[in-house]
């Protein structure tokens, strides 16, 4: 079974242009990911009537398709909160409070110095939901969410928008409810990187020209990040997306990759190698992406911020000459940079970024988005790669901590880098 998806995202800030709607986006892909497409995505201010209205409109078709409802936003303790008061109109219910979520509630109050009378009636407001509805209990923060039914096999999700706690709250208790609700018999999918592409040309070089022997049985999406676009395959058959997946390592062999930032993790913790870096123009970023997995301790043994000249000399050894003579962005001082950088450390990995990240600084011969980028295998070969990222200063420092990221993934792999 197929629902018609919807997802409603709720805020004045939204409407207002004040913040950016991440919420739909990220559902919207996570649900593709599990099988499912969206159709719609409305976004509403915290205007009631607007609200019930649309509410009432999928209450209405409901009656004759299956519906699901995603909406995030709303259910906070401010008078401008009205999720909770919306759904009660539409179904004629009453709410009750979750007990749970009011113990938790106290504790943390408790735990602020505060005690129980001080909490707010409003503040309380959050732990309540419809009866009979399935709840959704919050980790993160302290709004309840919650499952109300629509009709025959038709559901209103309503969860946080604050994203930490909709993100946690999707992963956790909504996706096996929907696996329920929704079972996708025999539904196989497969994931593959491809990197320094871009979607259109993606789509021009392998889609069009294999759409009527691959696609007419196998969805695909792709999913655009900084330096790397994410396939995604689906079918039922499952010879038909090895064959897919073969043509695709077969057409793109130095760009394809399996989750570069998973199995870099995992490869350095099997190898017990360990890694450090040195950073210019992406500021820290890939220590950062290199230390967001849980044991990662294990293998990133630390790095340098060497953005100025005067750094990259005291800190490593690198000759003012060399940089007088090439340049602060150049494949020697990359290389001189990394090179001093395992002198220091004594790691298996060394990574080396300098780069132009804009929007000042760019010349005819070394443009803005420039990066050079050094790395050190642990038999102690030394390569630079130098790039011409696009975009702007943010788009330029992903792309390039990113690519590094690659680089160590082809490495690890065996590939020559």
């Amino acid at each position: 079974m197929t629902p018609y998806i919807v997802i409603l995202s709720t805020g004045s800030e939204l409407t207002a242009g004040r913040s950016v709607d991440t919420n739909s986006g990220w559902i919207a892909n996570q649900l593709f990911e599990l099988g499912w497409k969206v159709k719609k995505i409305i976004t509403l201010p915290d205007d009631p009537n607007l609200i019930f209205k649309e509410l009432e409109a999928l209450q209405s078709l409901a009656k004759e398709i299956p519906v699901l409802a995603i909406m995030t936003g709303g259910l906070g303790p401010t008078e401008d909160d009205y999720t909770l008061e919306t759904v009660l109109k539409l179904t004629g219910k009453t709410s009750y409070a979750v007990e749970k979520a009011k113990i938790r509630l106290t504790k943390i109050y408790e735990a602020r110095g505060k005690d129980y009378k001080d909490i707010l009636p409003t503040v309380f407001r959050q732990t309540n939901v419809p009866e009979g509805c399935k709840t959704l209990d919050n980790s993160v923060g302290i709004a309840v969410g919650f499952i109300e039914s629509l009709g025959e096999n038709s559901y209103l999700v309503c969860m946080p928008g604050v994203p930490s706690e909709m993100t946690e709250m999707f992963k956790r208790r909504l996706v096996p409810e929907l696996k329920k609700m929704y079972p996708r018999e025999n539904l196989i999918q497969k994931t593959k990187w491809l990197w320094n592409i871009g979607e259109s040309l993606f789509q021009n070089e392998f889609i069009e020209p294999n759409r009527e022997v691959y696609f007419k049985e196998t969805e695909w999406g792709v999913t655009a990040n900084r330096g790397y676009i994410k396939c995604i395959f689906q079918s039922t058959n499952d010879v038909m997306l090895d064959t897919i997946l073969k043509s695709l390592e077969k057409q793109y062999p130095d760009l394809i990759s399996d989750d570069v930032f998973q199995y870099v993790h995992e490869q350095l913790l099997y190898e017990k190698w360990t890694i450090s870096v040195v950073e210019s123009c992406t500021g820290g970023l890939l220590g950062k992406k290199l230390t967001e997995r849980a044991g990662s301790s294990a293998y990133f043994m630390g790095g340098f911020l060497t953005y100025s000249n005067e750094m990259k000399s005291n800190l490593l050894g690198i000759p003012k000459e060399t940089i007088e003579t090439f340049g602060a962005v150049s494949d020697e001082v990359a290389f001189a940079m990394v090179d001093g950088l395992c002198l220091k450390t004594g790691t298996d990995f060394g990574v080396s970024i300098t780069g132009i990240a804009g929007p000042e600084g760019g010349s005819e011969e070394k443009p803005v988005g420039t990066v050079c980028i050094g790395l050190k295998e642990p038999n102690g070969k030394i390569k630079v790669h130098r790039y011409l990222f696009p975009g702007n200063r943010e788009s330029i420092r992903e792309n390039a901590s990113n690519t590094a990221l690659f680089l160590i993934y082809q490495s690890l792999k065996g590939k020559v880098v």
